[in-house]
């Protein structure tokens, strides 16, 4: 097996897993201590996983750890582009829609094309795409503020007082974890105020999240499940889907199971 395939491997088995042992994944991978803790130490280096003494954990099992950008590109690219697909179909003629930062709002933006919208920003890699394939059907907004180095994303006051000036018909909202009981959560303090003050600037909010931030709670806590009106997600688990379907959400899935429209409100698993 070729390194990068092999690291590749390793990673995945530890964002399944969570906390593995040097030695667990020696014996695994049929390949030596040593070089197993090279790959580890790979890994880390690039912000993929976290290295601890004989181990390491995964970088989603830190609950206030920032993940960089490029880093989060990379993780579950399919099913976020499903998702941001399915998502820019809920965005009409002549709407005015704030992108969150991200992953996931990126290919979002990624299917706006040929919309006459206006779209509301704090994220400069979605800011750079659109301006780079508009041909004036899109009105762009960027919110100005200090800029984080390893998200992209602006941030601080500035960037409240921006948003509070706004009434806007759409947010698309990401998030790194999302449970039906326990809300919408972010791991820092500072990406949550700003994603609040979306949820108040906006008459629909629409939270694109993939299947691995469900069931799951970090460190700052962004919004009650009532605050979403549509979940836009890769694939959900029949339980989850009738947890928010109660509490009024709507659940759209992109990864082509068979779909139901109950009492014409929600998109969800069939019986």
């Amino acid at each position: 097996m070729f390194r990068q395939e092999r690291q590749e491997r390793i990673l995945q088995y530890i964002n399944i897993h969570k906390r593995v042992t040097v030695k667990e994944l020696a014996k695994i991978f049929k390949t030596s201590v040593v070089t197993i803790r090279s790959d580890i130490t790979e890994l880390d280096n690039n912000g993929l996983v976290v290295k601890m003494h004989g181990g390491a954990i995964a970088i989603t099992d830190r609950y206030n750890l920032e993940i960089p950008s490029k880093n989060k590109a990379r993780q579950n690219t399919a099913a976020k582009r499903s998702i941001g697909q399915l998502a820019a179909g809920l965005v009409e003629e002549n709407d005015i829609v704030i992108l969150d930062s991200g992953s996931t709002a990126l290919e979002v933006a990624k299917h706006l094309r040929h919309k006459r919208i206006t779209v509301i920003t704090t994220d400069l890699q979605i800011g750079a795409f659109l301006a780079s394939v508009n041909h004036g059907d899109i009105t762009l907004i960027i919110t100005g503020g200090t800029v984080e180095p390893n998200t992209y994303t602006q941030c601080g006051v500035e960037t409240l007082s921006f948003l509070r000036r706004f009434h806007v018909n759409k947010l698309f909202l990401g998030c790194d974890a999302l449970d039906p009981i326990k809300g919408m959560s972010n791991r820092t303090l500072i990406e949550a105020e700003i994603k609040r003050a979306m949820i108040e600037a906006a008459e629909q909010v629409i939270a694109v999240a993939d299947s691995t931030k469900h069931n799951r709670e970090v460190f700052v806590h962004v919004c009650d499940t009532d605050a979403i009106d549509i979940l836009v997600t890769d694939k959900i688990t029949k339980s989850n889907c009738e947890a928010f379907e109660r509490i009024g959400v709507r659940v759209m899935t992109s990864n082509g199971a068979e779909l139901s429209d109950r009492g014409g409100t929600n998109i969800c698993w069939k019986e």
